[in-house]
């Protein structure tokens, strides 16, 4: 078994948490900084001189020095590059070798099916499974991924502190990574922002919400690459109408249409998370896929990742509804000539050329206030917000006295200054 390596920082030792406003892994401790591909290059080094002392303990013998030499080749020609020594403060960028061999999937039979031959070749390597960690929420269920350093004290969904090891089995490897660009002090101070304005939002609540317990967290997404062919059929009507001196008339013309066409789709995002209200995940949308980079654990060190529990299988048939939905909307724009139209019948089909697993940030806070569950979310790439907040029934009484009160004033007044004299 190969010894597990965590990420530590080559100066000093400490801590590294990748800092999503400079792109770099940061050391808390000595503030050295290292990028994503300079931490895989050390990190793979160490993996093959794990594997290679495994191998000599085992009594391979020469066969643990081919090893380590094998395995250092496998990264060093992913680039051309020589993998920096253990030994090395910083690695330059011109050092620095990424571990391209360990995103190459591997060779297993094809069946012809783009879902199933997705999952035959997406496992996590040994050495990546190794440097993660599995928890479970007792509450909600969720399960989530941190790295060996970071640590889990409550769930982000659902706030239960009650979380407890798992083991990570099962699980397959993402193809890509949204990195997280805006830190926890922007989440901080985008929900103090929300919170301005709100009148009405209890004091206790602004008090008492464990504003410092917002977590990153990255949510597992299944993007769905494919062509649909679409065929629909329409009722089309022109409507005249005229009169004479007795009647007025109507005459429609019914129209059959009928029209078929393919397009491309690219990318459709499903969430893999049932823990992630959609409507939370709607309302922080959109996300700039452009900026997807592939996968390295190195992205992960200060943040918790959400395990799917909505596997690329069943949430296959929510793409395929997405993408006919889509379908229908467009082709049905190529109607035109008509004073009204509608569709009578669709019929789509949906063909996945790709299928990749991608994780995108997201800033999370879940707390309660008297009894009640509210979760707020920030997409920690663009920085768009969104959450729930309580109403102060106290506060609502109030404004209504407030606004209503000088009202009732004068009417009061006008009833005395009119009836008075009668007696009222």
């Amino acid at each position: 078994m190969a010894e597990t390596t965590t990420y530590q920082c080559p100066n000093c030792s400490g801590r590294l948490s990748y800092d999503g406003a400079i792109g770099r892994l940061r050391c808390e401790f000595c503030e050295s900084t290292f990028t994503p591909e300079e931490v895989e290059a050390i990190f793979a080094e160490r993996q093959a001189k794990a594997d290679a002392k495994a191998a000599q303990e085992a009594g391979t013998g020469s066969g643990g020095a081919h090893a380590q030499q094998a395995s250092t080749s496998v990264a060093s020609a992913a680039n051309g590059a020589t993998i920096p020594s253990q030994e090395t403060p910083k690695p330059t960028a011109a050092q620095a070798s990424t571990t391209q061999a360990a995103h190459v999937k591997p060779a297993v039979a094809l069946t012809g099916d783009p879902v199933k031959d997705y999952i035959a070749q997406s496992k996590w390597t040994s050495a990546d499974a190794d440097n993660m960690r599995a928890y479970n929420c007792s509450s909600c269920g969720a399960q989530l991924m941190v790295d060996q350093v970071t640590a889990v004290t409550s769930c982000p969904y659902c706030g239960n502190n009650a979380v407890v090891p798992g083991q990570l089995s099962d699980v397959l490897k993402p193809d890509y990574v949204i990195p997280f660009k805006l830190d926890k002090d922007a989440a901080v101070q985008a929900l103090k922002r929300y919170y301005g304005g709100k009148p009405l939002l209890p004091n206790d609540f602004t008090a008492n919400n464990h504003i410092e317990e917002i977590q990153g967290i990255y949510v597992p997404f299944w993007l769905y690459t494919g062509i649909g062919d679409i065929d629909a059929t329409f009722e089309g009507r022109n409507i005249r109408t005229w009169s004479d001196s007795k009647n007025m008339y109507t005459e429609t013309d019914h129209y059959e249409l009928s029209r078929s066409g393919t397009m491309k789709f690219k990318a459709v995002p499903v969430d893999g998370s049932s823990k992630m209200p959609d409507a939370h995940m709607d309302a922080i949308e959109p996300y700039d896929y452009s900026e997807l980079t592939p996968f390295s654990v190195a992205y992960l060190p200060g943040f918790i990742t959400d395990r799917y529990d909505l596997d690329v299988e069943e949430c296959d048939s929510r793409a395929r509804g997405r993408v006919a939905t889509t379908c229908a909307d467009v082709i049905e724009q190529t109607v035109t000539g008509f004073m009204e139209s509608n569709v009578t019948s669709t019929n789509a089909d949906i063909t996945w050329t790709n299928i990749s697993y991608a994780l995108l940030p997201v800033w999370m806070l879940h707390t309660r206030w008297n009894g009640q569950d509210y979760l707020f979310a920030m997409n920690g790439q663009t920085g768009k917000f969104i959450g729930d907040l309580p109403i102060d029934n106290g506060k609502v009484t109030k404004r209504f006295l407030l606004m209503f009160a000088p009202l009732l004033i004068i009417i009061a007044v006008i009833i005395i200054f009119v009836f008075g004299g009668y007696g009222f």
